[in-house]
């Protein structure tokens, strides 16, 4: 079917929807907000759209996209934090595709995270545990996501006090159905989120475990304001197998026995999301401003990722040093003293 295609203006309408203003755009794609056209009204309800641009250079994108389409259909009102594709259809020419989508006004995490991270504990298990929970069913389904990221979870409203915020996932273009195969091979996603089985890039290719080495990623960085291994040797660093706690955040034991579980080298040993919707972090009913991991200790500690600690069972496996107190941190401990009055 052709598709109809009229500009106005600076607007044009294509399938009876109404692109009016241009929110992004990336190497492949356009991104605009839209409205429906219905006897000629625009409708009052706001979509995004994707508007794809199929590129020569890459042989199979249009099968790629089409791939994409079908898993959001797939997955589409099987979860609440699922992004809903509404529609799609081609363009004015075939080489353009445009995707239909669900609006979230509230922006994407990674933006919202950068202005007003790091987060308290309570705040961070509200936006990620209906991520978890998600997830569980995405790889019930035997789907990867593959780029799992906090740019690629969006705030459905701008946050409110007093308003538990409500978050969705995007960005299927990476994603992979495994089917019958037990693994993936091909290289992709974001540096800072990729777990090491993908950096290999061996014949041993990798599981729906990356997505929890992705989630270990947001959770740390969410908490603590930088990414575990935030710079432009991420492949290295991961190599190294060390994760530094900084020491201007004090988080609690569950918290980081979450992380560590997450960020297990060994993908067998890794954590999968059934465990991690069900982990303690979540299910923590007074969340205090300021939860201390190890009395007595005060600077920041590194810890190995190819080792399988559980602090809850074990609090003492890090074997953290006792350091001598400044007089920051004996200033800071009397503001802790205050604020673990305070609960919620």
């Amino acid at each position: 079917m052709e598709a109809e295609y009229v500009e106005i203006g600076d607007n044009y309408v294509i399938m009876n929807h109404d692109f009016a203003h241009k929110l992004g755009r990336g190497a492949f794609a356009n991104v605009y907000r839209c409205r429906k056209l219905i006897n000629g009204k625009l409708s009052p309800e706001i979509y995004v759209a994707k508007e794809i641009h199929f590129q020569r250079k890459i042989p199979n994108m249009k099968d790629l996209i089409r791939r994409e389409i079908n898993l959001m259909f797939q997955l589409t009102g099987k979860t609440p934090s699922m992004i809903t594709i509404h529609d799609h259809f081609e363009g004015k020419t075939p080489n353009e595709m445009y995707i239909i989508m669900e609006y979230c006004e509230g922006g994407d995490l990674e933006r919202y995270t950068d202005e007003h991270g790091p987060f308290l504990e309570r705040e961070v298990a509200e936006l990620l545990h209906p991520v978890a929970t998600s997830f569980v069913f995405i790889h019930s389904q035997e789907i990867i996501h593959r780029d799992l990221k906090l740019a690629n979870l969006l705030l459905v409203k701008k946050p409110e006090k007093g308003v538990k915020p409500i978050v969705k996932i995007t960005d299927f273009g990476l994603a992979y159905a495994l089917e019958n195969q037990q693994v993936a091979h091909t290289t992709c996603g974001t540096p800072l989120y990729m777990a090491p089985e993908v950096w290999e890039r061996d014949k041993k290719g990798y599981s729906c475990k990356i997505d929890v080495w992705a989630f270990g990623n947001m959770l740390y960085k969410m908490l603590y304001g930088l990414y575990v291994f935030e710079d432009y040797q991420v492949e290295k660093r991961i190599k190294e197998g060390i994760i530094r706690f900084p020491k201007v955040r004090f988080t609690s034991l569950e918290a980081m026995d979450l992380i560590l579980k997450c960020l297990r080298k060994d993908p067998e040993k890794r954590i999968s999301f059934d465990e991690i919707a069900a982990h303690p972090f979540f299910k923590k009913r007074a969340f205090k401003v300021f939860d201390k991991v190890f009395d007595g200790y005060y600077g920041h500690f590194e810890v190995r990722i190819d080792h399988t600690y559980d602090l809850l069972k074990d609090p003492n496996c890090l074997k953290i040093p006792v350091e001598e107190a400044s007089i920051f941190d004996k200033n800071n401990e009397e503001a802790i003293k205050e604020w673990n009055k305070q609960t919620y």
